[in-house]
């Protein structure tokens, strides 16, 4: 089922789900799509679904719409992953959901994480201790930390460095 995904704009992170004939977008709630920018007019543009194609076409609105960067001069044919940009809001034209993700099994994922360990420019060591930093709302890690002791090195902790010459 065609939807939009907002990626940018106080939408950001909404889906709407496209249904056949015609869908409104706009900033007023009369519309399918209502849209929170001040650059989007109240009955901005509609996409019509057909049963084999997406189309697209302005209502003569104030800041235009584009698609792909675009200005919609006529009715528009969208493909998917085409860009819709209504005032500062951007929408994906999408065939799937943003929670239709593909699943990487656990042995996957720790794999993936030991090459990154592998493939880092400093060489771990017993002193050295990695800690996951955070996780997306999907659970994903997005990044790690890592600490260093220098205990037997010169300057450690209590000590003065050396003095420069």
């Amino acid at each position: 089922m065609p939807r939009l995904i907002c990626l940018s704009g106080l939408n950001k992170g909404e889906e709407y789900a496209l249904v056949p004939g015609v869908n409104t977008i706009g900033r007023s709630e009369k519309n399918m799509i209502c849209v929170f920018d001040k650059k989007v007019s109240r009955l901005h543009c509609t996409i019509s679904i057909d049963s084999d194609k997406a189309t697209i076409s302005d209502n003569g609105s104030t800041n235009g719409s584009k698609v792909n960067n675009v200005f919609v001069q006529t009715p528009t044919e969208l493909k998917f992953g085409d860009h819709l940009r209504l005032g500062q809001t951007v929408f994906l034209f999408s065939d799937k959901s943003m929670s239709e993700k593909i699943e990487k099994p656990k042995e996957q994922e720790d794999a993936e994480f030991e090459q990154l360990l592998q493939e880092a420019t400093f060489q771990v060591t017993k002193t050295t201790a990695l800690r996951k930093l955070k996780t997306d709302k999907e659970g994903k890690v997005t990044g790690f930390l890592s600490f260093f002791t220098k205990d037997d090195q010169p300057g450690g902790p209590g000590q003065q460095p050396p003095a420069a010459n």
